[in-house]
């Protein structure tokens, strides 16, 4: 397995999926909806020239730094407005952590459906860790950069409500999703739990000759969790009723088109 996005399982394994389904020497598209200032990308890239990206981001500091990043490679970068206009289709959709910071969720989908070739995949990825803020009594030097995240989850929603939506952020809710995913004309085909946070945590602490290896053994893990050890409760006030969201807090929800 290329762990060609270090750091993160919950991109890791939707990068590795890819190229294990996609054609090994001929072009195909991925739309990254919400692509920031590039990521990993350009390693990925950099190892797979047959990939031609789309990257979209609303912010255009973070398209300009992205730009920046990725001039060598085959990509087309858009930004505000710019992306009504535009009318490709993509093979493969991915959209990492995002979709808790986007206020019209419903818009969001199905712009990514409109731009989802027939027979492409897409990989929606969320996550709940700006919202599992426990002030920590014991660390007063944190206290601050916590509280600030509580005082933004608690205004986040009045703020967006008067039309300061660019960060906005909320916590998704497992039922409400799948619904709205249903609604905009998607189909789930496979679901799983990623990031298991004492792993996560680990990684910057492995020395980085070893990061590679300590990759491979976190994913095999996570896939061993999800296949042998999921189960649901009655218990969702984590937004979830999965046990394994209580301690991998991103979901990853893979859809097609509906037909």
């Amino acid at each position: 397995m290329e762990v060609l996005w270090p750091g993160n399982s919950a991109k890791a394994k939707v990068i590795s999926a890819i190229l294990s389904q996609a054609p090994a020497n001929l072009p195909f598209t991925i739309f990254d909806f919400g692509c920031g200032t590039g990521g990993e990308w350009p390693r990925v890239l950099s190892q797979h020239g047959n990939i031609h990206l789309i990257g979209y981001d609303p912010l255009e500091g973070s398209i300009e730094e992205a730009r920046s990043r990725l001039t060598q490679h085959n990509v087309e970068l858009f930004t505000s407005g710019q992306l009504l206009s535009q009318t490709f289709k993509a093979d493969f959709v991915v959209s990492f952590s995002v979709l808790e910071h986007v206020y019209d969720r419903r818009t969001y989908l199905q712009t990514a459906k409109a731009h989802l070739a027939e027979s492409g995949i897409f990989y929606l990825n969320y996550d709940d860790g700006h919202f599992r803020n426990t002030l920590d009594l014991t660390a007063p030097p944190l206290w601050p950069r916590q509280s600030r995240e509580w005082i933004h989850n608690l205004l986040a929603g009045p703020l967006a409500c008067v039309g300061l939506t660019k960060r906005y952020q909320k916590r998704i809710r497992r039922a409400e999703m799948d619904k709205l995913i249903e609604e905009t004309g998607f189909r789930v085909i496979e679901e799983s739990y990623s990031n298991l946070a004492s792993l996560k945590g680990l990684y910057n602490l492995i020395p980085e000759n070893k990061r590679e290896n300590y990759m491979r053994l976190w994913l095999d893990l996570e896939e061993e969790l999800n296949a042998k050890f999921l189960i649901r409760s009655e218990d969702d006030s984590l937004g979830d009723s999965a046990n394994l969201w209580q301690v991998m807090a991103s979901r990853t929800v893979v859809l097609r088109h509906r037909r």
